[in-house]
């Protein structure tokens, strides 16, 4: 029998398939994306495969484009709390902050990027509920930049080229 993880609004099996993360500069990362029909027992599968895919690689969120599904889905774990946000819209932004930020389509670069602090969003969540859910902090950050991929942005396009910093050179980001 399968463990099962708590999500809002539900429950998603351990198993599923790992995927290959998508490397920029591949073109499905900057692809349009398509609405999702929640709840679908296929996007379950599709959710069970990202959620192993991001915990296999070490990440705290993963865009259904970042494997190749041009769907406005995204997996989000900070904190324990594993959160599944389909169709998601950002309707409040609070203060902004600058802290590091990376990306599993980015891989060995990081750099500082301005976001909201606090913010609000509407999604859809697994079982199809229309939710809203206010965030902070890293939450709040990670639910920005999965929403990015789904509309085919990246975080170094908030940045400068001149900003990113290659981990293998600095393992901790300074400052």
């Amino acid at each position: 029998m399968a463990a099962a993880a708590a999500t809002l609004g539900g429950t998603l099996r351990s198993m599923g398939t790992p995927r290959r993360i998508l490397v920029h500069p591949e073109p499905r990362l900057r692809a349009p994306t398509r609405a999702v029909r929640l709840p679908d027992r296929g996007l379950r599968r599709l959710i069970d495969d990202m959620v192993v895919t991001m915990r296999r690689a070490g990440g705290i969120g993963l865009a259904a484009p970042q494997i190749g599904e041009p769907l406005r889905l995204a997996v989000v774990e900070v904190g324990g709390l594993l959160l599944v946000i389909g169709n998601p819209a950002l309707v409040k932004t609070g203060f902004p902050a600058v802290d590091w930020e990376g990306c599993l389509s980015i891989p060995e670069r990081v750099a500082q990027v301005r976001r909201a602090a606090e913010i609000v969003i509407v999604a859809d969540d697994i079982e199809g509920r229309r939710i809203r859910h206010r965030a902070s902090g890293l939450l709040a950050r990670a639910f920005q930049h999965e929403m990015d991929h789904l509309a085919g942005r990246l975080y170094i396009d908030l940045v400068d080229p001149s900003e990113l910093v290659d981990t293998r050179l600095h393992p901790v980001p300074p400052g």
